[in-house]
């Protein structure tokens, strides 16, 4: 079974994504989080940098964000004049797509999303869209339909509207319920933005353990299970009804942090070197500036002269677990893995094909390049959250400590 579960210890909150009883993404956080990705903010356009084609914004009195002016949509603006240029002083709708990292600011755009559990919401981006993994031509026809019929008598349309992969089998009746809902929230965003004074929080996303649950493939998520009240009653108003009877309340004796192997799975995803079935190991190097990971064959190859048909086998069972390790630890940036060298070509494709088709499971986008000139396979991986390392470090005093 796929399931969500969320456990708290002394006002940390840990909580997984798990498939079978294996953790596939793990995360944690303090209960009184302080992450702003998701909120919405009628922001003041503190000054504009066109050197570096970007501008910095006041979200708050105390905050701050960078936003860049290169991209294509144009945000709403609330003072007049100059619609198509940003200028100091202008109040802006903004939405925090990055959190801060270090020494850099939080990252906001002008393209305000309200997600739901089947549609998403845009302000700047109008039209009609439909996520690309639905791939039955029937199905895509079906939702862009009922879609098109709900809509055709609201024009001038003033939001733009995805259709996302968990729509896919979904009856009309919910689909349209949901798409009405999100239609209201918007309305009555945009009606409490006209008035906002500047730097002012109009909407705040709940913490990322109570959404998490609607960027779940529905399909691939059988249960969302808590042992805190607290905890429950959230999730219950958050969904309302969409995945209620999937949520689940934890009432057993033995902890839920010990019967999921919480443990076992942070320290594991928090380790340097990660052991492979065939006996050799990757090693997981985070740098300032990149992921560095090498393929080690260990004492298995050793003083042994070897096929490349066994460094292939090796290498693809490496790709696989470097796959599911960038998901687990949530990894990002420019990744640079050194596998066992292999003069023959064809083993060579073989194992880039192998990791692009084992990381086609990740929800976060990423893309395998190629081979560089010294033969290490780059790849990059968007940022979105902090890793696990950063949340990690951030909710203990004493970083990778396991008591």
């Amino acid at each position: 079974m796929n399931k969500l579960v969320i456990t708290s210890k002394e006002d940390i909150i840990y909580y997984g994504y798990f498939q079978n009883g294996k953790a596939v993404e793990l995360y944690c956080e303090k209960r009184m989080s302080e992450s702003l990705l998701g909120n919405i903010y009628v922001a003041r356009v503190e000054r504009v940098a066109e050197g570096i084609q970007g501008a910095f914004l006041e979200l708050t009195p105390n905050q701050k964000a960078y936003y860049n002016i290169s991209y294509a949509d144009h945000p709403i603006k609330f003072t007049p004049k100059h619609e198509n240029e940003l200028r100091g002083g202008d109040l802006i709708l903004v939405q925090v797509r990055k959190d801060a990292v270090k020494t850099k600011l939080p990252v906001a755009d002008g393209n305000v999303r309200m997600a739901g559990k089947y549609f998403v919401l845009t302000l700047a981006r109008k039209g009609l869209s439909l996520s690309k993994k639905i791939q039955d031509t029937e199905e895509r026809k079906r939702l862009q339909s009922i879609t098109k019929d709900y809509i055709k008598n609201k024009s001038p349309l003033e939001y733009g509207i995805v259709i996302r992969t968990n729509a896919a089998g979904v009856n009309r009746e919910d689909l349209l319920s949901e798409l009405q809902d999100l239609m209201g929230r918007c309305s009555r965003l945009l009606q409490k933005a006209q008035t906002a004074p500047g730097k002012t929080l109009i909407d705040k996303e709940p913490p990322y353990y109570i959404q998490i649950g609607r960027e779940l493939r529905f399909s691939e998520l059988d249960e969302i299970l808590t042992d805190d009240p607290v905890i429950l009653d959230e999730l219950k108003d958050y969904y309302d009804g969409v995945i209620g009877e999937k949520i689940c309340f934890y009432e057993d004796d033995y902890p839920l942090y010990l019967l999921y192997r919480f443990e076992h799975f942070y320290k594991t995803a928090l380790s340097k070197m990660v052991p492979l079935k065939s006996g050799g190991s990757i090693i997981i190097e985070p740098t300032e500036a990149m992921v560095v990971i090498d393929v080690n064959s260990g004492a298995v190859l050793k003083g042994k002269k070897q096929a490349t048909t066994i460094f292939e086998t090796m290498n693809r069972e490496a790709a696989a677990e470097i796959a599911c390790q960038l998901r687990l630890r949530n990894l990002s940036g420019i990744i640079l893995i050194d596998f066992i060298n292999m003069k023959d070509t064809v083993s060579r494709e073989n194992v880039m094909e192998c990791l692009k088709k084992e990381c086609e499971s990740d929800r976060i986008p990423l893309r395998v390049i190629d081979y560089t000139g010294l033969g290490l396979v780059e790849m990059t991986r968007s940022k979105v959250r902090k890793t696990l390392k950063e949340q990690w470090d951030e909710c203990h005093k004493f970083p990778h400590h396991f008591s």
